[in-house]
């Protein structure tokens, strides 16, 4: 039995050796660019060994996929019921926007993926598929209480999910480095403010011949 737990672990360690060779491949050079082979030699095995753990580069990317959305929805665990409808939509948009600055190389690999390139159903998808339902079940929640009006709830939901992401992909990107955590806070306040303006607020063509 002992022995038996030895080599369960030493077969994880291996794996994990491996995934976090291939994370820094993939995040530097690209998915396209990365095969077995590279990534058998960044981990120190041989290009034989590492078809022991993993079938094909595919699914070393979705197993690191599933395991950076796990990591994702613990940092949003914290995102209690008892916080208002205002309350729960800046720190979802916050919590999302750290994670992206704090786990850049995470956040390339989860959302800069075609389908293709990982498993969007089954097991290794698990942890995202998770991620999305919390986030759809956060929208209804607020939906229903009538914070965005008569909003479709569709349209609310990726709405602030293309807005947020578009931010923390700017921001993880380099693109705009000139944020700092405080900024991006003060930002989501005023995001959020912009998205609640009823409709033809700030319009300043109204009216005009």
């Amino acid at each position: 039995m002992a022995t038996s737990k030895r080599v369960s672990k030493e077969q994880e360690r291996k794996r994990r050796l491996i995934l976090e060779a291939a994370k820094r491949l993939f995040a530097k050079e690209g998915f396209d660019n990365v095969s077995m082979r590279r990534i058998a030699a960044e981990a120190d095995y041989s290009p034989a060994a590492i078809y022991r753990y993993f079938r094909s580069k595919r699914e070393i990317l979705s197993h690191l996929r599933n395991q950076g959305f796990a990591e994702f929805s613990s940092n949003r665990a914290y995102l209690e019921e008892s916080l208002s409808p205002e309350e729960l939509l800046r720190e979802a948009g916050r919590s999302y926007i750290r994670f992206a600055m704090n786990n850049p190389d995470d956040f390339h690999l989860m959302f800069c993926t075609s389908c293709r390139e990982v498993d969007l159903e089954g097991e290794l998808a698990g942890a995202s598929l998770e991620s999305y339902r919390r986030f759809r079940s956060m929208v209804g929640r607020v939906v229903e209480s009538g914070y965005f009006g008569d909003a479709d709830e569709e349209a609310v939901a990726f709405g602030l999910w293309a807005g947020v992401q578009g931010l923390a992909s700017l921001i993880t990107s380099g693109r705009a480095q000139i944020f700092s955590e405080s900024d991006v806070d003060d930002l989501m306040e005023r995001v959020l403010r912009f998205l609640r303006r009823p409709a033809g607020t700030g319009d300043r063509s109204q009216g005009k011949r």
